[in-house]
């Protein structure tokens, strides 16, 4: 086996080992089945039952057994009563956000635990025997392990038949597959949620028990120092094998706990004291890839924003100056008294820990647009700020660089400035390789992938000789601070100032994103992604420069951070937890705005710093202030923020003298196109084209054999019965679903192309719930669909340089006109998330406008829109396309609709094409009306209505 020698002792420590990961793991797997929440409460909840039983059998010398069956009840209690106060509070959010939630709850019981008596401090972990038994010539069984031999196998197997051969078992089954049915059939979801937490909490403490002694916990330091018997390493483990259970097979944990503890036990027998840890690294990368190709996870199907809601600054409040420029005034005032602060300290100390301050908040800083706008959770920022600090000791102290294969020997020893520059780039570089798994996978898995990482980093890559100067050295070597244009930074006050500049420069240009279509399309992958790529927009890109940019920054602020402390030890400096706090940091702060982690950052950190260690600012910082604001302020200490800010625009709304609203500026005679793009059509050919176009799902064909074409200017209608296959249809051909045959779009083969490049060759795409993005104004979300005629660019973007500028100012006149247009003039920095569904189909319509799309896919326009929107649609639609010169494909139920607008009709059932040609020929065509349009004669006659309506101008009024 490659060279690894596997012993006796090594399979049963791995056999031995791995059913405490399943048993672990499988609390995880019941959590996630029942709720959908990764519970990261898991391990404290396990911690605090390890503190019980420690201080009644060795504190309080109560017997084993009965300390044993105490400790798991009081586990037990304490998820019971998380169940019914956070977990039933939070359940209409999304699972990101209950996710959040149990890092809070995880903080607090930690908090919790260290108030626990210290009766015990100077025993040994209990034990319920003393045995020893030479199973063999080469393994030895010990209490530990019996006790492990004993008490896992049983709790297994009760939880098997509580699942199969209990009435309670097979409610948690049936809520779990199906929670909507099993509330049909009277089960009670809240009830099943309550035991499966019950249940989740009895095994994290059951794990804990089993694992201390092995781990060689004491009593004492459980409590005292705080340690907890399930660490992140011990975290990730279980991860893991709920992963290869695919987070619902309960025999397949078992499977997968036997297989990731004998993998770890050989590994670590084949490796020398010094690189145990490599098996964080192999770990890891198992977490990449069971999510990528085993698990496959899933999009969070409710939106994940904490943000809070700004409400548009009404047109006419914007003649005065203050209110134009009320965020930079409020910038100015932040940055303002954190630069007069300095002179108001007394100790150089101070310095140091504002500084401090200063660098956590550039940390938090980038995970508002990580978060907030790209919807990327990451689990290991603090990671990256740990290569930021790395590179930068290994670049400035003439290291050894490891090169793959030791190819050749690479030293640097650069200036500081060089060095922070350095460690930036391969800030973006680690942030990219860690971000690729987002291309695949969202939400909760995401979270799984970077918090390994983090564990894998603290725990191997920081300990790398290439960092420390040595493979024995556990420290890195003096950081000397630099002396750049004479100043000597070396003097905290001085390096406060540099750190205050920095953190000023990342915040301009997190705020230069935000207001640019690079910050625009972000929110817009993270809310709709089907959508944006409709806008030509690709997810891919989206992601990827998030990550790049978050890591980066991270990476430049490490090198702060190392800068300030001088020497480390990295591998206890830049643990999981920290990129915990981090999130909570965020979150505290409000994310999805830019000066949101600065407020967390000066929250947590800064309030301790101001007014010291007092129990009631331990109280407002810790976790407690998380949970509570994630209850009552989802939108973090920003939303008080903006709440001052509405009250700043009340007192300039009342000292206006009231005006007459300015009259709606008179649509333009022509939809407002000024396109870059060049959309050349080989003469004779059709704008579609489809030849034996097939979609399957599984043993299920959707789409069978369907050929049509649609010629230039042409507008073809679509009609069938709900299940005919008209979505499926058009899903292929916009690439959203798999299929085989041709797809030609305005002469060009189309297929393997993804999404967004399909849109690219100019064609659009509506949808049928109009969703849009909820988080972005109407005039934002027009803005994102020109995307498609001047793409945004990263750097350019960041920094206000050319061609940003001006492609925005045109952008903004361009949805101004658009607006106009359609008479959306009322609605424009509205929220769409506010808007009436018919004035969301309105805004989509000019969102394919803005894409200069050629080639329109529309599917249910008048969908959930009132008859009289529907009736001014006709008009509206025909319009478009007029003044586009484009081809549409419409699917719609709405029969005096379709016909009177439609040049040709096409009928559907069962996937299939049944009939095609001119409205009245396929009215009355007999397979249409046994289909379709039924017997009824008023139903037929009723298609043949000519939709008539308002003007387009009257469509949003």
């Amino acid at each position: 086996m490659l060279g690894f020698q596997i012993t006796q002792q090594a399979l049963f420590y791995g056999a031995v080992s791995g059913l405490t990961y399943a048993v672990l793991a499988a609390g995880f797997v019941l959590v996630y089945r029942s709720t959908g929440v990764l519970n990261f409460a898991q391990g404290e909840i396990g911690a605090f039952g390890v503190a019980i039983i420690g201080l009644l059998a060795a504190g309080y010398d109560i017997p084993y057994w009965p300390s044993f069956f105490l400790a798991v009840a009081a586990s037990v209690l304490i998820s019971v009563v998380v169940e019914m106060t956070v977990v039933r509070r939070l359940s209409k959010s999304s699972r990101l956000v209950l996710l959040i939630a149990t890092i809070g709850l995880a903080q607090l019981l930690f908090a919790a635990r260290l108030l626990l008596p210290d009766a015990a401090a100077a025993e040994a972990f209990p034990l319920p025997f003393d045995v020893s038994w030479q199973l063999t010539d080469s393994i030895l069984v010990v209490s530990r392990e019996v006790l492990v031999l004993l008490v896992a196998p049983v709790t297994i197997l009760g939880l098997a038949l509580f699942m199969t051969k209990t009435r309670f078992g097979l409610m948690v089954r049936a809520s779990a597959a199906n929670p909507d049915t099993a509330r049909v059939f009277g089960i009670s979801v809240k009830t099943t949620s309550t035991i499966v937490w019950a249940i989740a909490g009895g095994f994290a403490a059951v794990t804990a028990i089993m694992i201390a002694p092995i781990q060689g916990i004491t009593p004492g330091s459980a409590v005292r120092a705080g340690t907890a018997a399930i660490g992140p390493s011990l975290m990730v483990r279980a991860l893991v094998v709920a992963l290869i259970a695919r987070m619902r097979s309960l025999p397949l944990t078992l499977v997968g706990g036997l297989a990731v503890g004998i993998f770890e036990a050989v590994v670590r027998a084949n490796v020398d004291r010094n690189n145990q840890s490599i098996v964080d690294l192999w770990l890891f990368l198992a977490a990449v890839v069971l999510v990528l190709f085993w698990v496959r996870g899933q999009r969070d199907p409710a939106a994940f924003s904490l943000s809070a809601r700004v409400k548009p600054i009404p047109e006419r409040l914007l003649a005065l100056w203050y209110i134009r420029h009320l965020t930079k005034i409020g910038f100015g005032l932040l940055f303002g008294a954190l630069a007069i602060l300095p002179f108001f300290l007394d100790r150089p100390s101070q310095d140091f820990l504002w500084t401090d301050v200063l660098i956590f908040a550039m940390v938090a800083l980038p995970l508002s647009m990580l978060l907030g706008w790209a919807g990327q959770f990451s689990l290991g920022q603090f990671a990256f700020v740990g290569v930021g600090a790395v590179v930068t000791v290994m670049v400035t102290h003439d290291h050894d660089i490891p090169v793959p294969f030791d190819l050749f020997d690479l030293h640097l020893q650069v200036p500081w400035g060089v060095a922070v520059l350095l460690a930036t780039a391969v800030g973006v570089v680690a942030a990219l390789l860690i971000g690729l798994p987002a291309l695949r996978v969202h939400g909760l898995f995401l979270a799984v992938i970077t918090f390994a990482f983090s564990v894998a980093a603290a725990s191997w890559l920081f300990d790398q000789g290439a960092f420390t100067g040595s493979e024995f050295a556990t420290r890195t070597p003096f950081m000397v601070p630099p002396v750049v244009g004479g100043i000597d930074f070396s003097d905290r006050r001085s390096f406060y100032f540099l750190c205050l500049a920095c953190l000023a420069l990342m915040t301009a240009l997190m705020a230069r994103v935000r207001r640019t279509g690079l910050g625009r399309s972000m929110i817009a992958v993270n809310e709709n992604e089907d959508m944006a790529a409709a806008s030509t927009i690709s997810a891919t890109r989206m992601k990827l420069v998030a990550f790049a940019i978050s890591g980066g920054m991270a990476a430049f602020a490490g090198a702060l951070f190392i800068t300030l402390r001088v020497e480390l030890n990295p591998t206890e400096a830049f643990t999981p937890d920290d990129s915990l706090r981090m999130i909570a940091t965020a979150v505290i702060g409000g994310l999805g705005s830019v000066a949101g982690p600065i407020i967390g950052a000066l929250f947590v950190r800064g309030l301790p710093v101001a007014f010291g260690d007092v129990e009631e600012v331990r109280l407002l910082t810790s976790a407690v202030g998380l949970l509570l604001l994630l209850m009552y302020f989802p939108g973090g200490l920003m939303q008080i923020v903006y709440a001052g800010r509405d009250a700043v625009l009340g007192w300039a709304d009342r000292r206006l003298t009231a005006k007459e609203p300015a009259a709606a500026p008179a649509a333009p005679a022509e939809v407002p196109v000024r396109s870059s793009r060049e959309i050349a059509v080989p003469e004779g050919a059709p704008w579609l084209r489809l030849d034996d176009l097939r979609v399957r799902f599984g043993g299920i064909t959707a789409v069978d054999g369907v050929s049509l074409a649609v010629d230039g200017g042409e507008l073809v209608g679509i009609i069938g019965t709900n299940g005919a296959g008209k979505s499926t249809l058009m899903n292929a051909i916009s690439g959203f679903v798999p299929s085989s045959g041709t797809i030609e779009v305005l002469g060009r083969d189309v297929n393997g192309l993804p999404p967004h490049k399909r849109h690219l060759v100019g064609m659009g795409r509506g949808f049928q719930a109009a969703r849009l993005y909820p988080e972005l104004t109407v005039r934002e979300t027009i803005m994102v669909a020109l995307e498609a005629r001047e793409r945004s660019l990263v750097v350019p973007s960041m920094t206000g340089l050319p061609p940003s500028p001006g492609r925005e100012r045109r952008k903004r006149a361009e949805a101004t006109e658009l607006i106009d247009f359609v008479g959306l003039g009322a609605y424009a920095e509205q929220f769409v998330a506010n808007l009436s569904t018919g004035t969301r189909r309105i805004v989509e319509l000019s969102c394919l406008v803005a894409a200069d799309a050629k080639l329109l896919l529309l599917d249910e326009p008048t969908g959930g829109v009132a008859q009289r929107e529907t009736e001014a649609f006709g008009p509206l639609i025909v319009s478009i396309r007029r003044e586009l010169g484009a081809a549409m494909v419409v699917i719609e139920h709405d029969m005096p609709l379709i016909m009177g607008i439609s040049d040709r009709v096409y009928c559907l059932e069962a996937g299939r094409v049944i009939a095609e040609g001119s409205p009245d020929a396929v009215r009355n065509d007999p397979l249409v009306v046994a289909s379709y349009l039924g017997t009824d004669e008023r139903v037929i006659q009723r298609s043949g209505a000519v939709a008539v309506g308002a003007a387009p101008d009257e469509v949003g009024s």
